[in-house]
């Protein structure tokens, strides 16, 4: 989470039933994307916490227990004034629904597209309750205007495994070895350790690319360089979902998978300091040279 907290310190109705003369009081303008001018006829008087779509987007729907990622906004109801917002802090806010979520912004997201721009109007028990948020300009009791543009969230469907041409990879990288078509190690023999990070496409993909930050499913394998097995693998279990932009993987994931289509498989050959460096992990001493085989499955 960054500094913009999104617990409740009481709970609500979170109801998001709209109400037309609400939307008369509460006017939202600018690009998806970008920073909201958020104008409130202040003081705003709530009853219940309420929630429109201001900009319908074409993405995945936010399910009830999804990652999402957003650019939110937030103004004080009361005073009318700009509060606080991930644009300005220049980093998009990742939350998981039903933890560490408003009730008024975990129920206005649920089944909403990604690339759409959602405004909630909430009661101050939905948001920061008879606490506030004095450091964000919000006092206790002080209803709380947000704009939440959604970016990404968990993809509603995934591939069963890669698609696209295959593509040769160099006599210089680690060989893949499969069993019944599933990825099980790889092999070194002759196979030469770049210093840098080195991105080795093994699949074109046919899909929509990665954009950071996305939220995205893979299967995945990771071995040390010249070591025997794996030292973790999903292709025999189920998907992993992550993020990709967000620094909460490897940076040589951040780095490399951005930008790669779904359906893509891709190697990834991570020096120690865009991987665990200096920090050894189990099954991973400090300073290895991490190899990696990912599928794409599917985007958010």
């Amino acid at each position: 989470m960054s500094v913009l907290a999104l617990t409740a310190t009481a709970c609500g109705s979170g109801d998001t039933k709209e109400d037309k003369s609400l939307r008369e009081q509460v006017e939202v303008s600018g690009a998806f994307g970008e920073p909201p001018k958020i104008e409130i006829d202040a003081p705003l008087e709530l009853t219940e916490s309420s929630s429109w779509t201001e900009e319908k987007g074409d993405g995945d729907s936010v399910g009830e227990d999804s990652t999402a990622i957003l650019e939110l906004s937030l103004a004080n109801g009361s005073t009318g004034k700009a509060a606080i917002s991930t644009i300005d802090q220049g980093r998009p806010l990742e939350i998981k629904l039903g933890e560490q979520v408003f009730p008024s912004l975990n129920a206005a997201l649920v089944d909403k597209p990604a690339d759409s721009r959602i405004v909630v109007a909430s009661v101050a028990d939905d948001a920061y309750g008879d606490s506030g948020s004095p450091q964000s300009g919000i006092e206790g009791g002080d209803p709380v205007v947000m704009v939440a543009d959604i970016l990404s969230t968990d993809p509603t469907s995934s591939l069963d495994g890669p698609t696209g041409d295959t593509v040769a990879a160099p006599a210089s990288a680690p060989k893949l070895k499969e069993k019944d078509g599933v990825p099980v190690r790889l092999t070194f023999g002759k196979a030469r350790k770049p210093k840098k990070l080195t991105v080795i496409q093994l699949r074109e993909g046919t899909g929509p690319p990665i954009e950071s930050p996305d939220r995205i499913t893979a299967d995945y394998l990771g071995q040390v360089w010249d070591g025997k097995k794996p030292f973790g693998s999903t292709f025999t279990k189920q998907p992993a979902e992550f993020s990709i932009g967000l620094g909460g993987v490897v940076q040589a994931w951040d780095k490399a998978l951005d930008g790669q289509k779904e359906g893509a498989r891709v190697m990834i050959i991570s020096p120690p300091d865009l991987g665990y460096g200096s920090t050894p992990q189990p099954n991973i001493p400090a300073n290895s040279t991490l190899v990696f085989v990912v599928d794409v499955l599917g985007v958010g």
